[in-house]
């Protein structure tokens, strides 16, 4: 029990970034610079009915020519991405901790008493509900005809969509204390499913039978205490062709050989934020708000941008010519992927953090922990 406290007290400090022994000693963001808005960015629809829910567990996703979410009330959406307007909600009369994953004819969304839900996604009804080992406050994902969920004590199942029946299960030993996490895994097509790990470890696991492939540290623990030694993988690796890019909490960006897991490369890091890519550069968000570009290939550092530094800034997601981020005041800013300067800033409802991004063509979605959901777009 006093682990499971410790845990829970150190991870709801590590969440805001920062772990000071006073709040007077916490580093405090300098004012916002002007900026002379070179770019333009604005609000595009925004879906202000869903309530309040923990930012990160509750992740936006694409699907049926719809954008399909759900709040912590227990109702599921399914939202029209050309206007925001509601197409159609239920209430699963579930309290629920994390949502969503969507296939075929259901949607799968895990509770606070710790159980996975499958609904019908044209009558609202539940299907089959299946008890977990612990709480999940990580998006439920699907593949292969396989609905993928891992819990607070980093445990990967993978349950049939049909009823629910297990299938395989994934764990490795644990350190003594790690993150509270929200997005750590990725199924990739039908084929695998790749894992961050506490301890600073990735897996990449046959997604139908739950083997791994292979296995390798990201970045290896080290310190004199537990709190020290805390490295984990607090992020949704990404995938890039045949490469993967990932980062460790108090440990490294690396770019990993997806075939091999061979390390092409790997830099000092410290984030549990989230990253993303384009043609040229991997950019990703420290733990403390500095903004960093990364080359693809070598990883050498092609810019930083301090600025918003201490504002609790969101995952990356690429928009037009630039790199958008939102801050806990609800703040989108808008960075020129060339040389990290800001390019445009506007002011949104999006506040106390927001879900990964979800990128469309027509923009980008987030969901924010005050219970908006907000298409941010250009001009």
């Amino acid at each position: 029990m006093l682990k499971k406290i410790l845990l829970i007290m150190t991870s709801s400090l590590i969440a805001t970034g920062l772990i000071s022994c006073a709040s007077d000693n916490t580093p405090q963001p300098q004012p916002m610079p002007k900026i002379k808005n070179y770019d333009t960015i604005k609000q595009g629809w925004v879906q202000r009915n869903l309530d309040n829910s923990s930012a990160g567990s509750f992740v936006p996703v694409n699907f049926d020519n719809a954008i399909f979410t759900a709040d912590s009330s227990g109702t599921i959406y399914k939202i029209d991405p050309s206007d925001g307007s509601i197409i159609n909600s239920f209430y699963t009369r579930e309290k629920l901790s994390s949502g969503v994953g969507v296939a075929g004819g259901s949607v799968y969304a895990t509770t606070i008493d710790a159980h996975l839900i499958a609904v019908d996604k044209g009558s609202g009804k539940i299907k089959w509900k299946i008890r977990l080992p612990t709480v999940s406050l990580e998006a439920p994902q699907v593949g292969a005809d396989l609905v993928i969920v891992k819990t607070n004590d980093s445990e990967v199942l993978a349950y049939n969509t049909s009823d629910g029946s297990p299938v395989w299960v994934y764990q490795k030993p644990a350190p003594a204390l790690t993150l509270r996490v929200t997005n750590t895994f990725q199924v990739i097509g039908n084929e695998v499913v790749v894992i961050g790990l506490p301890g600073g470890k990735l897996a990449l696991v046959n997604l139908k039978t739950g083997v791994p492939i292979w296995e390798n540290y990201v970045a290896i623990p080290e310190g004199a205490t537990d709190l020290d030694k805390i490295t984990d993988i607090g992020m949704r690796p990404v995938l890039d062709d045949k490469r993967l890019y990932v980062a460790a909490y108090n440990g490294k960006i690396a770019c990993l050989d997806a075939i091999s897991s061979n390390i092409i490369w790997e830099k000092k890091f410290n984030t549990s934020i989230g990253l993303t890519y384009d043609q040229q550069n991997v950019y990703a968000v420290s733990q403390d708000g500095v903004v960093y570009a990364f080359d693809k290939n070598t990883g050498s550092q092609v810019w930083k941008n301090a600025t918003m530094q201490y504002r609790s800034l969101s995952a990356p997601a690429i928009l037009g010519v630039g790199v958008l981020i939102v801050d806990n005041d609800g703040y989108v800013h808008l960075f020129n992927r060339n040389d990290g300067q800001e390019t445009a800033r506007i002011s949104t409802n999006l506040y106390d953090g927001v879900s990964l991004p979800l990128v469309r063509d027509n923009g980008v979605v987030f969901q924010s922990a005050n219970g908006i959901l907000e298409l941010i777009k250009n001009y």
